[in-house]
């Protein structure tokens, strides 16, 4: 029997943002890193090569730049990359500011000629399509990721990256989705000594990891990916890639909990997620989906869990 749990209706969860980091000369090691533009160019495929692609050292945020232009641009199907070395008004959950972090920051304007009803699971898609970029680029960094319902990465318990996905109509069967990305590089002492946790990198996952050579490599699968799964998503939405998201599920087949402004709502076995991306929990009463993504997701005490 099954029962849901439904808090938020909005099927585009915030993101749990990856935390803040500074752009000075203390910053951890692979910071400075930077991307030519026409080299990242020439490393797209050729189904590509309408993409937009703006590269700028500092902005409020990404995901709000690409908000307002896609508010003003004609409506059209190719896709729109903004990265920023340096994010200063960024927003991460529910709200909560972010400046950037030991890594890569960026924000795809996806067009999608759906009904804002069809959109759930996108968040997850977009999750999905991160994981299996960052093992196209390195099998051994790919098998290290777990995913975190609904749209956080991670390497042993330690958040490596965060997703932020916000709509923006654009009449009938027509919507942007601005898909805000952090992903961490590397691993920034100073932060997690502040935020009292651990965090993951790419490099502890990578060996032989050089912010400069690899950044552009990661960013350039992780736009292939993200281009593969608009065209499976508008064909076909969330369900045929449930079975894959649950087969990298940090947390199926263990006991967590649910929390909702810092309360517990809910307790049982994380069995993967359903065709709609709802959650699946195994709770005394049954079956629950839970369709909410303003929910926190931890594991059961004892069972550690450091993001």
């Amino acid at each position: 029997m099954f029962s849901t749990i439904a808090i938020d209706p909005n099927p585009l969860p915030r993101m749990s943002a990856v935390p803040p980091t500074p752009s000075d000369p203390s910053a951890p090691s692979g910071a400075n890193w930077r991307i030519d533009a026409g080299a990242l160019r020439g490393m797209l495929s050729p189904a590509l090569s309408d993409w937009t692609l703006e590269l700028v050292e500092e902005t409020g945020s990404t995901n709000a730049d690409l908000t307002a232009a896609c508010r003003q641009a004609p409506w059209t199907d190719a896709a729109r990359l903004r990265l920023a070395y340096r994010q200063t008004a960024g927003r991460g959950r529910q709200g909560r500011p972010w400046q950037g972090q030991a890594g890569m920051t960026f924000s795809v304007a996806l067009p999608l000629a759906l009904a804002p009803a069809q959109l759930s699971g996108l968040s997850l898609a977009v999750g999905l399509a991160l994981a299996e970029a960052l093992g196209d680029v390195d099998a051994r960094l790919g098998a290290r990721i777990g995913l975190k319902w609904p749209n956080d990465l991670q390497i042993d318990g330690r958040k490596l990256a965060g997703i932020l996905i916000e709509s923006v109509p654009a009449g009938p069967q027509r919507v942007w989705a601005v898909i805000g990305i952090g992903l961490n590089l590397v691993r920034d002492a100073q932060m997690e000594a502040a935020l009292g946790r651990e965090l993951a990198g790419v490099a502890e996952a990578m060996p032989g990891f050089d912010a400069q050579r690899d950044a552009p490599r990661l960013l350039a699968a992780l736009l292939e990916r993200l281009a593969a799964m608009r065209i499976a998503f508008l064909a076909h939405g969330f369900g045929p890639m449930a079975r894959r998201w649950s087969a990298a599920d940090a947390y199926r087949d263990q006991p967590v909990r649910l929390l909702h402004e810092g309360k517990v709502i809910a307790e049982g076995m994380a069995r993967g997620v359903d065709e709609a991306g709802h959650l699946l929990l195994e709770t005394p009463a049954g079956l629950e989906r839970i369709a909410s993504g303003e929910l926190s997701l931890r594991p059961a005490p004892g069972q550690g869990d450091t993001a």
